[in-house]
């Protein structure tokens, strides 16, 4: 890959005109590079070129593992231990698989796959928000990220303190939203705030989370009750029904929520609200040790998602494959890498973050 250099000169007279044109040429720079890392892999592995038969293949994967592994567990061969981070990781290939199929990467002219893989990818994470209304949310992210327009982002805790309500939300968007609207939204508008969140949650998160606190309260009753001097008498027949949704918690719901707050933690941490006003300032790059725990069940988001703000018509596996290169761009020209200071802005952008103005520009062609 041959490199332009092309230099931007610090100017104490050059206004802001100068420093648009400086984030313009630093973001042709970056996206430059990603593309021209996407077609080298795409030469040195000309499956990639299958985009519908990885896309599906990922799916079947993923659910296929979710299933054995479930069959697993309620057969007795593996304990809630294993089957639980194992379904969260090969959820979090769904919910990427998600987030491509709402940037139309699959099937986009096969709408009936499509939509059936669209269903399957909300199915098998069932207390996600629908996700064709996910896609108008997620194009608006695009066009506002950063703002208070972003509601995407806003609705996984971006930009808030680290209260009791932001950690709600980062674990439980559907709950959690859900109090943010009776709590914050102005007088007289709160239960047309909750009104809207409960039917963009309709009809699965409601399920999800009926059963998730109907199973917390029940073993808390059990664990508790004791202490009090009582005994729960509990009938054969509610024995034998939260039997049964213990099951259901371990293989799909247990796993939802540990996938949930990681990719809601790691997000809504690694993208900026506040002080944005270009592409350079969206986001950020995790990579630091720390956080390797969450990123495991959010398939590496925080090291790989900034590349999509830059380019946004790569799917997530080409992004792990030019990640390298990408990195070495962005921070050549000023995206932030592991600003653990974010957490004590509310995340809002910090031009010393990231930003160096006056250097140089690498540019790949």
């Amino acid at each position: 890959m041959s490199i332009i250099k092309k230099y931007i000169p610090d100017s104490p007279a050059s206004g802001k005109n100068t420093l648009q044109q400086s984030d313009a040429l630093r973001i042709e720079a970056i996206r430059s590079v990603i593309r021209s890392a996407g077609d080298d892999a795409r030469r040195r592995y000309p499956i990639l070129a299958n985009q519908n038969l990885i896309g599906m293949s990922i799916f079947l994967f993923a659910i296929s593992g979710i299933l054995l592994t479930g069959f697993a567990y309620w057969q007795g061969m593996i304990s809630a231990w294993l089957c639980i981070p194992t379904v969260a990781f090969l959820t979090s290939l769904l919910h990427e698989l998600e987030h491509d199929l709402i940037h139309w990467q699959y099937f986009k002219n096969n709408k009936l796959i499509h939509h059936l893989m669209m269903a399957g990818v909300w199915i098998f994470r069932p207390g996600t928000i629908n996700p064709w209304i996910r896609r108008h949310l997620h194009f608006l992210h695009h066009k506002t990220s950063g703002t208070e327009a972003d509601i995407e982002e806003r609705g996984i805790g971006n930009g808030r303190t680290f209260g009791p309500l932001r950690w709600l939300i980062m674990l439980d968007t559907f709950v959690g939203n859900f109090t943010r609207a009776l709590v914050e939204a102005p007088k007289g508008k709160k239960l047309y705030h909750a009104a809207r969140v409960l039917a963009a949650n309709f009809p699965l998160p409601w399920i999800t989370a009926t059963v998730w606190y109907s199973v917390l309260g029940y073993h808390a009753i059990n664990i508790i009750a004791p202490y009090f001097g009582v005994i729960p008498a509990w009938s054969a027949e509610t024995l034998a029904r939260f039997e049964l949704l213990d099951t259901w918690v371990v293989v799909l719901i247990a796993p939802f929520y540990l996938r949930s707050f990681s990719i809601n933690f790691i997000s809504s941490n690694m993208h900026y609200y506040g002080n944005v006003n270009s592409v350079l300032q969206q986001t950020q790059v995790l990579t630091n040790p720390l956080f390797w725990p969450l990123q495991l069940f959010c398939f590496n988001f925080g090291s790989t998602h900034g590349i999509h703000h830059f380019v946004v018509g790569e799917p997530f596996y080409i992004r792990q494959l030019t990640a390298k290169a990408a990195h070495k761009v962005m921070k050549e020209n000023g995206v932030p890498f592991n600003d653990l200071a974010t957490f004590k802005r509310r995340n809002r952008y910090q031009p010393a973050a990231g930003r160096v103005v006056g250097k140089q520009v690498n540019a790949g062609v």
